[in-house]
């Protein structure tokens, strides 16, 4: 074995032995998360179906998804919706392979996208200038001779600059010169909120241990429950393991190594907690969220008076976002935090996270031979390295979005899920007519927003980013996969950057996200309904599919995504993002009423033995899940002859899942209720389950009318 095999090997073994460490302390099972995806416990667990400490976890409802916990039988739906629906799958997939987090069935169609667009680049009878420019990128990562051969000789370059940096202010020198083409600190994009109605730029933190965008600080935040801050803090590091594996090729040794991963963590957390996150807000008065950004946007002098120690000035200038009228800076703590550190007493740690995100942000750019050598395995196939290198927010992952709209979902789709859409609106304004508790003022505003709610589906309204100007250099030209990679991110920013000090775009969450991605969403700041084609599966979306199963999934999530437009922080914006409360403080008042109502009934929910939801953590989601199954009643309702049946049994398999042990522990802390949740608890706030199963006191899922809560009607 080579050296860096060995170094490799061990180092993702350490990681692995940490993470089952943390995860072995839960539901009273040792099972690690590396053990269950092999044949003798995940056997096991089939069938003793119970845990080692005798009984089955959670309460009212038993947490089903997790391996080994699932009933000797399949219950009935009046006693639990979910595990009843999913009893097959779930049991189905007890020794399927848990290395990645579980299974489920939204993540086994989630290869769809990247299987259905490789082919479209494959078939050469498919011609357009976009295309001939995706095959450049594609044919030049599947050349992994010639990858290897390159090593990473076009990359050392920049990584040498950082290591011969001695200083903060030699750094600070590499992270302002132009000819260093990366931001690992700073992520910086275009946004639509501001008191002009212009584009401008949003300013977020940029994690290596995490997803600034997705999550902000809500991964480093502390619980109170050691066991809970342990796992998350386990997850942290199993999902940045390769990001570290990254490092062992610059020469790092296995101390080292041990050391540099709960150090980066650490420095991270110190700023990370501050960085903006939903459930910050959840647990403050309402209206702070509204406060919050009237103070968090700056101009371009006041936001370098903020971290005058990095030189904000200078990378907001390379990346092409130095122009913007104001900035947006969500949270501003994390910024000078960051800035407090910003010191050669930190230096080394600074330049160690700087390499990582160079190697991070380039490993589809360059060979990974060496890192699949020290796995032992190959990390992916040539062609879905290839995909991934396509498919990349800086590449061309706007034009992969609008060639798999053309060629695998067409007009039809577009029509009718824009149509379910609007209808979903429609039916929100009935609801908000019909609410007595609102005044006419609060309901003027919050139908102005509905009325004004932008519709990217499947695409953006403004359209995808024009490539046509773009020419790549072959091969034979002398174009090197990640020469053409920074040619085609510096294009991305020229185009970017055009956008700002401009009218503000509802199509703004679209330059941050890219089309691929399995995930629908509404944006506070443009006011706008995103449904991504990635997340148009067929098991969400068929031409063939019937109205009610179409209404049951897909329509579930864009009601969901509807009310994210008036939960507890949506209502603190306006219908133009701005931050004006779409309530009256009466209204508030009663909306904050029923929305502690909500998140106390998630309080006495167990998920683990001595562990409950903190319902204040899913508040905002758990409320838009209630909101969007009232909608998506609502108009199943106008169905004539709707089987209510038919539409929970579709409602429940769209989230069918399976996961390893240890993973419910984890995932405690996510804003999202638990998949049987989102189920189970919304399905009996409504009459309509009643009906269809027959639902009577002294049944699991039986609730007494007066327990029933709805925000709206």
């Amino acid at each position: 074995m080579s050296d860096i095999k060995k170094r490799l090997s061990a180092l993702l073994a350490s990681v692995l032995l940490a993470s089952s460490l943390g995860l072995a302390a839960c539901g009273g099972s040792a099972t690690t998360t590396a053990d269950s995806s092999e044949g003798t416990e995940a056997t096991e667990a089939t069938e003793a179906t119970e845990t080692q400490t005798g009984e089955l976890y959670g309460k009212p409802w038993v947490t089903s998804f997790e391996v080994g916990n699932l009933p000797a039988e399949a219950p009935e739906a009046k006693d639990d919706l979910y595990t009843s629906v999913n009893y097959d799958y779930i049991k189905a997939h007890q020794t399927a392979d848990m290395s990645q987090g579980g299974v489920s069935a939204i993540t086994d169609h989630a290869g769809e996208y990247q299987t259905d667009v490789i082919a479209i680049i494959k078939d050469e009878t498919k011609t357009s200038h976009d295309l001939e420019q995706v095959r450049i990128l594609f044919n030049q990562a599947k050349d992994w001779d010639t990858l290897k051969q390159t090593g990473l000789s076009e990359v050392q370059p920049y990584l040498d600059m950082i290591a011969n940096a001695k200083t903060i202010d030699e750094l600070n020198a590499v992270l302002a010169s132009p000819d260093f083409p990366f931001s690992p600190f700073v992520n910086a994009t275009v946004a639509s909120i501001d008191t002009q109605d212009k584009n401008i730029v949003a300013i977020n933190p940029n994690f290596l241990m995490a997803d600034g965008l997705l999550t902000g600080g809500q991964l480093y935040q502390e619980t109170g429950n050691e066991e809970q801050d342990l796992a998350v803090q386990q997850m942290l590091y199993m999902s940045s393991s390769l990001k570290f594996a990254n490092l062992m090729l610059t020469g790092m040794d296995m101390t080292e190594m041990q050391e540099a991963i709960p150090t980066v963590f650490s420095f991270e957390k110190t700023y990370g907690m501050h960085a903006d996150y939903a459930g910050k807000y959840l647990k403050q008065e309402y209206g702070a969220y509204a406060d919050s950004i009237e103070k968090s946007v700056f101009t371009l002098d006041e936001l370098c008076a903020l971290c005058p120690h990095i030189p904000m000035k200078e990378i907001l200038t390379n990346c092409g976002k130095a122009s913007s009228p104001s900035y947006l800076v969500s949270s501003s703590e994390w910024l000078t935090t960051l800035d407090s550190l910003w010191t050669d007493g930190y230096l080394d740690t600074i330049k160690l996270i700087a390499t990582a995100k160079v190697l991070d942000e380039t490993f589809a750019y360059r060979d990974l031979s060496a890192i699949s050598e020290g796995l032992g395995q190959q990390i992916m196939s040539p062609e879905a390295f290839a995909f991934t290198a396509c498919d990349n927010m800086n590449t061309f992952s706007q034009v992969l979005g609008g060639i798999y709209v053309d060629e695998m979902l067409g007009d039809k789709a577009k029509e009718r899920l824009s149509s379910l859409t609007q209808n979903l609106i429609d039916t929100y304004k009935d609801l908000v007519a019909n609410t007595s508790w609102m005044s006419d003022g609060s309901k003027k505003l919050v139908t102005e927003k509905l009325d004004h709610m932008a519709l990217n589906i499947l695409e953006p309204v403004t359209g995808y980013y024009d490539y046509s100007g773009l020419e790549l250099k072959t091969t034979e030209e002398g174009g090197t996969l990640l020469s053409n990679y920074l040619t085609l991110k510096k294009y991305r920013e020229d185009i970017e950057s055009k956008m700002i000090g401009q009218p503000a775009s509802p199509t703004s969450p679209w330059n941050m996200i890219s089309p691929s991605t399995l995930n629908a969403f509404y944006d506070p700041s443009s006011n706008s309904i995103n449904i991504l084609p990635g997340f148009v599966t067929t098991l969400m979306y068929t031409d063939e599919m019937s109205d009610l199963e179409l209404l049951a999934g897909i329509g579930f999530t864009i009601g969901h995504e509807i009310s994210h437009g008036f939960d507890y922080m949506g209502s603190q914006l306006d219908a133009y993002g701005k931050p004006v409360k779409v309530f009256t403080d009466e209204d508030a008042k009663t909306f904050v009423e029923k929305s502690k109502a909500l998140a106390a009934y998630y309080d006495t929910i167990e998920i683990l033995p001595d562990l409950k939801v903190d319902g204040t953590n899913v508040l905002t989601e758990a409320a838009a899940d209630l909101s969007g199954l009232q909608a998506t009643l609502e108009l199943a309702g106008k169905t004539e002859g709707a089987d209510y049946t038919q539409f929970f049994s579709y409602l429940a398999s769209k989230w069918a899942q399976c996961q390893p042990k240890g993973y419910v522990l984890q995932n405690s802390t996510d804003n999202h209720p638990m998949n049987n949740l989102r189920i189970n608890v919304n399905a009996q706030m409504f009459e309509p389950f009643y009906e269809a199963y027959g639902v009577q006191e002294g049944d699991t899922m039986y609730l007494a009318p007066e327990a029933r809560i709805h925000i709206w009607g």
